[in-house]
């Protein structure tokens, strides 16, 4: 016997309730998944903007010992 495990979800598109599969991690049903599948996913996109030709600069904090400078 094989059990299935699903959760009821909101979809992020419509609003609707949809049952999703436990192991699945997707936040669309499966008519707003077919309708934005043709839209880049976040980790598809790149950052906007002008590029910054600065070097990023370090900062390191130290740590003052008890008892002042000897």
């Amino acid at each position: 016997m094989m059990d299935l495990r699903v959760q009821l979800k909101v979809c992020e598109g419509c609003g609707c309730l949809w049952y999703r599969a436990q192991s699945h991690r997707g936040v669309y049903c499966l008519g707003c998944d077919a309708r934005l599948k043709h839209f880049p996913t976040v980790e598809s996109r790149q950052r906007r903007g002008r590029k910054s030709d600065k070097p990023l600069i370090s900062i390191w904090a130290v740590a003052a010992t008890a008892g002042g400078t000897d």
